[in-house]
């Protein structure tokens, strides 16, 4: 059961994704073609403005991005995945659940896209320094998580109320400006506040370091660990307590 249930996830993501791109000349390809255009254009002005060398800015940037538009992307269109299969959901036995981790999944699928713009230019950055493979991969799959458990629990609120997409998607504007994503935090004292109480740059932080620079900041999986952990118990609860009731809220 588990096993055609995860099927059908990638299925549908696959297919959202060849319908996206349906009759365009490189089809996904553009997704890392996209990501790749973007880190260039806007790593070399930021390199720039500030003051960082261009190679290992280029790649924090990449990595950043990427790692970025995963969990926005995913948390963004969870939002509204309940809402959008409403009819799947209201005529056939497919339920809410399944909506939001076809959502993930198609996102994860995108996300392993766009890790080729990543090891790109961490090869021109860094060709000398080794990846901590798997300490990259645990911190992709606490980010994984993270977008999850945020995407659950959005969904869910969503489907009562409708204005919590909109709050999602200026939230998370907000909060790729105060995350250490365009900028580094070698610019801000390391006690500062914008990296101390802001969750985002734990939750990034455990999946890039490893592909920065080969090390790892313990600290960052520690706490982005038990963020998974809470949060994911939360969205389970929620999930829990309401899933009896979105089909009548839809």
């Amino acid at each position: 059961m588990i096993s055609n249930t995860s099927t059908l996830w990638f299925r549908l993501a696959q297919f959202d994704i060849r319908l996206r791109y349906r009759n365009s000349t490189f089809g996904p390809l553009w997704i890392t073609l996209n990501t790749a255009i973007f880190a260039a254009s806007v790593g070399f002005l930021y390199a720039v403005l500030l003051n960082q060398p261009i190679k290992e800015y280029l790649h924090h940037l990449a990595t950043s991005i990427v790692l970025w538009q995963f969990l926005s992307a995913t948390v963004v269109e969870g939002a509204e995945s309940v809402i959008n299969a409403n009819d799947l959901i209201l005529n056939t036995k497919m339920s809410p659940a399944s909506c939001l981790f076809r959502c993930v999944t198609k996102n994860f699928m995108i996300l392993l896209h766009n890790l080729l713009v990543v090891f790109l230019t961490m090869l021109i950055a860094y060709p000398n320094v080794g990846l901590n493979i798997p300490m990259f991969i645990l911190g992709v799959a606490l980010l994984i998580a993270h977008a999850t458990w945020i995407s659950s629990i959005v969904s869910v609120i969503s489907v009562r109320f409708r204005d919590v997409p909109l709050i999602t998607g200026s939230a998370m504007q907000l909060l790729f400006i105060l995350s250490p994503i365009l900028w580094t935090a070698k610019v801000l004292p390391s006690e500062s506040l914008f990296l101390i109480l802001n969750p985002i740059s734990y939750m990034i932080d455990a999946a890039r370091t490893p592909i920065l620079n080969g090390g790892t900041d313990y600290t960052s999986v520690l706490v982005s660990a038990v963020i998974a952990l809470l949060g994911s118990l939360a969205a389970y609860a929620l999930y829990r307590r309401t899933q009896h009731r979105i089909p009548y809220w839809l």
